[in-house]
């Protein structure tokens, strides 16, 4: 692969693609007239000579009120995403449930971690991120988010950081910073910020349906299967806002799926430049291709942020096309030919109950208590 080759294409697609949002808004706002305009004219016409169906469909001032609505709904959905990720990568990382790693952390697998993006850094010339642990999560993922290159974090899930060899955790890590290095991380905040001003009606529906912004599950977690979904009282009326979603949710995954998709090819690459080392990023990839759901994750937010992970962060859809990520097979063959498209069998992470999570958060910061005490005591002399 030429990574350079790769580069400029990449930029010259994704400055087109962005167009296609516009393109995108357009077309929403004619989809929303189009459905509420049949109803209503159809009752206040019913009576009146047919004359022709352009005729019979269009009101100049409906379709007026219609623009208006649907590019001011729009534009505060846009406001308020971008209001939520003022904050860089570090408010994206704790939006999606992460929790900050210590300069010193005392668990061995995260002073891996530490390691690992240190010398990332190194390689790639920039300075090192701030680092979060998605604690909850057991699929095989990463991310990076930032304004920025001053206020990127890179998160890593629970599941990567247990499952992953080194050389397979620094290939995620050289991944996720090669979006860093060629401005990914501002241009995906971006695009999460547009995405959102169209999403939001799917998201509004499922709460007032279900109580919550993640998608319909079996399970209170994409790995259990031993809870059944509940519905509000609220559901009729959430109902009719996914019906609304139903008509832009296409359309955001299609353009997020357009730009993204040249991108993560580009960081692949980035990838075996950066650590010499094409295991390293291919058993990653394997290994997420043969966990239960992959990469997949239970935070709420991983659809509005699925093009920030370095693999699908949710389901698969219908079409392939508007998949934010190309198949994890291509992916891998382009780093080896010889790839016979068997992923090995990996066993899941056992779930983390809240109680779970929090004993270890204390013991954590005991540890890490212990350890400072220790360290004053020796630069005092009382400890030799």
């Amino acid at each position: 692969m030429d990574f350079f080759d790769q580069e400029a294409h990449a930029k010259r697609q994704t400055r087109l693609l962005l167009c296609l949002f516009g393109l995108a808004v357009f077309a929403f706002v004619v989809l929303m007239y189009l459905i509420l305009a049949a109803p209503i004219l159809f009752l206040s016409k019913a009576l009146a000579p047919f004359t022709s169906f352009f005729q019979w469909i269009w009101d100049p001032r409906l379709a007026f009120w219609v623009t208006v609505g649907t590019l001011f709904s729009t534009m505060l959905g846009c406001l308020y995403k971008m209001h939520l990720l003022s904050g860089g990568g570090a408010a994206v990382a704790e939006l999606l449930g992460g929790r900050k790693m210590e300069e010193n952390p005392a668990n061995p697998d995260e002073k891996r971690l530490r390691d690992i993006v240190e010398e990332m850094a190194v390689a790639s010339g920039l300075t090192a991120p701030g680092i979060y642990v998605l604690d909850r999560e057991r699929g095989i993922n990463a991310f990076a988010a930032g304004h920025t290159r001053d206020d990127v974090a890179i998160g890593i899930t629970f599941g990567a950081l247990k499952l992953l060899t080194r050389d397979e955790l620094q290939g995620i890590v050289a991944h996720e910073f090669s979006h860093v290095l060629n401005g990914d991380t501002r241009l995906n905040l971006r695009l999460m910020t547009l995405a959102h001003g169209l999403f939001w009606p799917t998201i509004v529906g499922r709460i007032l349906v279900r109580g919550s912004t993640q998608a319909p599950e079996i399970g209170e977690s994409i790995f259990d299967e031993d809870t059944k979904p509940v519905f509000l009282p609220t559901a009729p009326i959430g109902v009719l806002f996914l019906i609304v979603g139903g008509i832009s949710s296409p359309l955001v995954r299609l353009i997020k799926s357009l730009i993204c998709r040249e991108r993560e090819w580009l960081a692949d690459a980035a990838a075996v430049q950066f650590t010499r080392n094409p295991a390293g990023i291919e058993g990653a990839l394997k290994k997420s291709g043969g966990l239960f759901k992959q990469g997949r994750l239970d935070t709420p937010s991983a659809e509005t942020a699925s093009h920030l992970y370095f693999v699908n962060s949710t389901y698969d859809p219908w079409f392939g096309f508007q998949s934010t990520h190309p198949p994890l097979a291509k992916r891998i063959l382009a780093i080896d030919p010889a790839f016979d498209g068997q992923f090995p069998h990996i066993n899941s992470l056992p779930r983390q109950t809240d109680e779970t999570s929090q004993e270890k958060q204390h013991d954590r910061l005991y540890e890490e208590n212990v350890r400072r005490a220790r360290e004053e005591a020796k630069a005092r002399g009382d400890l030799e």
